[in-house]
């Protein structure tokens, strides 16, 4: 069993920075081009659509992830969607799914924090905080701008978070990203290591580290993808909520030791657990 990279991905990690493929080759994952038909393993690359990861792993069938493994985890909408089906409770901010046209729900309540089902790409801090009607119509109208007209707007109850540090775009949360692998939580790692690489609030303390541990688990579950990301963010009570899933396969980090730990459990490698105030192994 390998793992597996894309070289065509190299130009997208050099512009985004993303040290993800290097640590790759460190621990010996193979160009996916030198696959053989039989060969078994997982891929590493980046989401370029679900018929762009037909063509990578068709001629592969033991290569993961397969396009409906990762294509469950794409958008959030679908994500809660999921969990609500298979009735998995973990605390979680009321959501409203918001669709172009239709009316707003009644039990809609400001303030609120937007995004859409593909993408968290928001503004930091106090601003991104919708507070009456017409700020939710500009915020509407500024995601729809940047994703599609007719993208649906997931409307999030909004939460006084914790803050780790400052960043560009203003406050960085207290936020952490756990990693599933095979349906158990491997490892975990903060979220905004890139841009805050000395956050308040850490170490966390074992009481955190176990219910972070059981709550990716519980979200994992209705899931196949051999590898998912769980993560969740810390208000000012400290309090943990449940923000988003989504395929390990393309997920980004700026832990480095986390990555290679869980690249190389996918693949049956035993490697010393790993731990700093920042990240680590379950």
């Amino acid at each position: 069993m390998q793992l597996f990279y894309d070289p065509d991905d190299l130009p997208d990690a050099k512009r985004l920075n993303d040290k993800r493929i290097d640590w790759l080759r460190e621990i010996g994952a193979v160009e996916l081009h030198r696959a053989l038909p039989d060969a078994t393993g997982f891929l590493f690359s980046y989401q370029h659509g679900e018929s762009h990861l037909v063509q990578q792993v068709e001629d592969h069938p033991g290569i993961h992830d397969r396009p409906s493994e990762r294509q469950e985890l794409i958008r959030l909408d679908d994500i809660l969607r999921t969990l609500a089906e298979n009735e998995i409770d973990v605390p979680t901010p009321k959501t409203w799914v918001l669709e172009i046209d239709q009316e707003l729900p009644d039990d809609l309540k400001f303030p609120l924090f937007l995004r859409t089902p593909r993408s968290s790409w928001k503004r930091g801090g106090e601003q991104a905080k919708v507070r009456n009607l017409r700020e939710l119509a500009d915020e509407s109208e500024l995601l729809r701008r940047a994703f599609g007209w007719n993208t649906p707007i997931i409307a999030r109850q909004w939460l006084d978070i914790a803050v780790a540090g400052k960043w560009m775009f203003g406050n960085a949360p207290q936020e952490i990203r756990t990693w599933v692998v095979d349906g158990e939580p491997a490892a975990w790692s903060f979220h905004y290591l890139h841009a805050v690489p000395n956050p308040a609030g850490f170490p966390l303390s074992e009481d955190d580290l176990s219910q972070l541990k059981t709550m990716a688990a519980t979200v994992a579950k209705p899931f196949h993808s051999r590898l998912i990301v769980v993560d969740f963010i810390r208000d000012t009570r400290l309090q943990w909520h449940f923000i988003e899933a989504g395929p390990g396969a393309v997920a980004g980090t700026a832990h480095q030791w986390v990555f290679k730990y869980v690249a190389n459990r996918l693949v049956g490698k035993e490697t010393n657990p790993i731990a700093d105030e920042v990240g680590g192994a379950f």
